[in-house]
């Protein structure tokens, strides 16, 4: 029994582990969008800084905790940049991560458009307690490698479009510079996944009812990262009260889908949201959901700012 717990641990952890090395995983990425899409960055004019934390499947052990902390703003009229460092634990792997963004936005009539990119350290390391653990293997190159840790580069394309301040279409591309840059200790060949074929997209509408008080967001993403069953949310946001009160909710069809639910509030330039979600497949008897908060705070500048970008609409 305790050997079966174990291996389901380990399972997990290395499922979640790809799942990292391609993109954090953020349930509130359609209110702040700079999470997975460097194109984002400083796109509304402001500058903003965030604190991101989610613990995933709840009460069961080992599962995914992680931390982030983000900065990013805008530099003149077309410049933005930003950084973050994110920190996560599945099981006895740990993941650090160091994040530059950059970004150059533009107008083409109707449209304001963000191009950018993120660089990325990475640092990968097993605890060295796991070698105590009966069912590991003594010896186990691999395993002796991830104690050793392992550092890598990634880069991270994107690139947001908003219409009329209405339509919003971005696309990222995880994974499009990807190498292992420390020197790696055993004899068996170590290969970093470059898959180009990673993407993220998210497309939605913003109908804005002032007079009416409110403002609804519908959007869909589809995400299809490596190693990792093909996902599209189906989104819908709610603002009102001047985003006093701001909820939204998300649907993933399908047996590995997910239903999620968050709520949050706006004054001024400070925002806390939280949000709950559970899984449709049967490992969630397992477990109690996942949570997830973010506190932000945002900083106008004296000078006119260009349209907003999805999460910031005041």
């Amino acid at each position: 029994m305790k050997k079966a717990l174990f291996s389901l641990i380990l399972g997990l952890a290395t499922t979640f582990s790809v799942i990292a090395q391609e993109a954090a995983t953020y349930a509130q990425y359609q209110l702040f969008p700079v999470l997975y899409n460097p194109g984002v960055t400083g796109f509304s004019g402001n500058h903003e800084f965030i604190v991101n934390a989610r613990k995933a499947q709840t009460s069961f052990p080992g599962t995914p905790i992680s931390y982030t902390a983000m900065y990013h703003g805008s530099f003149g009229e077309k410049l933005g940049l930003g950084g973050a460092i994110f920190s996560e634990k599945i099981g006895d792997l740990n993941t650090t991560k160091i994040q530059g963004n950059y970004a150059f936005r533009f107008r083409l009539q109707k449209a304001q458009i963000g191009i950018g990119m993120t660089t990325e350290f990475i640092n990968r390391r097993l605890n060295s307690d796991i070698l105590s653990n009966p069912y590991v293997d003594g010896g186990d190159e691999v395993v002796e490698d991830m104690i050793g840790g392992q550092q890598i580069f990634d880069a991270t394309a994107g690139v947001h479009v908003l219409y009329d301040e209405k339509v919003f279409v971005a696309l990222a591309l995880p994974n499009i510079v990807r190498t292992r840059i420390d020197q790696a200790p055993i004899s068996a060949p170590v290969t970093v996944p470059n898959d180009r074929s990673n993407y993220f997209f998210h497309f939605g509408y913003i109908m804005n009812r002032p007079s009416q008080g409110f403002t609804l967001i519908p959007s869909l993403a589809i995400r299809n990262y490596r190693d990792v069953p093909f996902q599209f949310d189906l989104n819908l946001q709610g603002r009102f009260l001047e985003d006093k009160l701001i909820a939204a909710i998300t649907m993933r069809p399908g047996t590995s889908g997910v239903a999620g639910f968050m709520i949050g509030s706006k004054f001024k330039g400070a925002q806390i949201v939280y949000s709950y979600d559970i899984a449709f497949g049967p490992f969630q008897q397992y477990h109690t959901g996942s949570h997830e908060i973010t506190l932000a705070y945002s900083i106008k500048p004296k000078s006119k700012r260009p349209p907003a970008a999805p999460g910031d609409y005041q």
